[in-house]
């Protein structure tokens, strides 16, 4: 049963959590952002996951002109890695707690947001909605070397992004935060479990989040492609959702083959046999959720609210 303390007053205070690891290129970017928010966190865990590069060394020049920037060593943990990256911001988290806040931001180093607003907007939709869990905007992305930044081809209005999303902390500690995953999916899963708990999550596509390196490009788009298709199979997805999905994605991906390869991924994992890696629970919420979307796809009526589902909002 959902009961949020203080639901009828907008409440401001958020902390920031941040797991980076060799992103020299776009942390400087990401804080700046952060310091030209209307509303500033009350403090923000930036937890230096390893680093080859001079990631930290920019975070701590930050941090000495601005106190609430708090860089920690999450120590060497070897290659990048969606597991890694989770544990290091739930022990961000850790060090948070002891502070007075009422919303916790998970943001990635190389995500920020385009409006001074962002986070002003955000907590105003907590006020309006007690149930609100999770909320985010839009990310946004630039493809085949444009210096235009596009919506995410995997944008959706009923799914939050997933490298900045604010928490209601209640709902955080609800759902127990983060669980790390091998295969990725921990912000999908926190939605899932958020939802499963009563709560709600809404996207504003409106607020404009810039994304410096798109998924998984950091270990090679092909790789990233197989294992976002082994990520889906991890968490049970329904057989059919996923290739309608895949599907859909064929002409919108700027990498063609990309689904192709998702798809596989995902077949691999089926025809070995492997099970779902999340709760029985989650995979039966999940698969019902699924279940749902494609009567929707295949129905005449259901086309154009799908198609709205997955529209941008436009560039003002």
């Amino acid at each position: 049963m959902i009961n949020p303390a203080n639901s009828s007053s907008m409440q401001s205070r958020y902390v920031l959590l941040t797991a980076a690891k060799d992103e020299e290129a776009s942390i400087g970017n990401v804080i700046q952002a952060v310091l030209r928010q209307t509303i500033r966190p009350v403090a923000w865990f930036i937890m230096d996951d390893g680093s080859s590069d001079q990631t930290a060394a920019i975070v701590a020049r930050f941090a000495a002109e601005h106190p609430f920037i708090r860089l920690q060593s999450a120590g060497a943990r070897g290659g990048r890695n969606f597991g890694s990256q989770y544990k290091a911001v739930m022990a961000a988290y850790e060090l948070a707690k002891p502070l007075e806040f009422d919303f916790v931001g998970v943001t990635d180093a190389d995500q920020a947001p385009e409006s001074a607003e962002y986070y002003e907007s955000m907590l105003g939709e907590f006020a309006r909605n007690p149930r609100l869990g999770i909320g985010s905007g839009f990310l946004y992305e630039r493809y085949s070397g444009s210096e235009i930044w596009e919506s995410r081809r995997a944008n959706s209005r009923d799914s939050v992004a997933g490298g900045t999303a604010l928490f209601r902390r209640t709902c955080f500690d609800q759902i127990g935060g983060y669980v790390p995953l091998v295969y990725g999916g921990s912000d999908w899963l926190v939605q899932i479990e958020a939802k499963m708990a009563g709560w709600e999550i809404t996207t504003r596509p409106d607020l404009h989040i810039f994304h410096y390196r798109p998924t998984s490009s950091a270990g090679g788009i092909w790789r990233g492609m197989f294992k976002a298709g082994q990520m889906d199979a991890a968490f049970g997805s329904n057989s059919l959702f996923e290739f309608i999905k895949c599907c859909r994605r064929v002409t919108t991906n700027p990498y063609f083959f990309g689904s192709v390869v998702r798809y596989t991924g995902f077949l691999k994992w089926k025809l070995t046999g492997r099970k779902p890696l999340i709760r029985p629970e989650a995979v039966a919420f999940l698969r019902e959720e699924q279940s749902a979307k494609v009567r929707r796809w295949l129905s005449f009526s259901g086309r154009k609210q799908v198609a709205e589902l997955y529209s941008p909002a436009p560039r003002s």
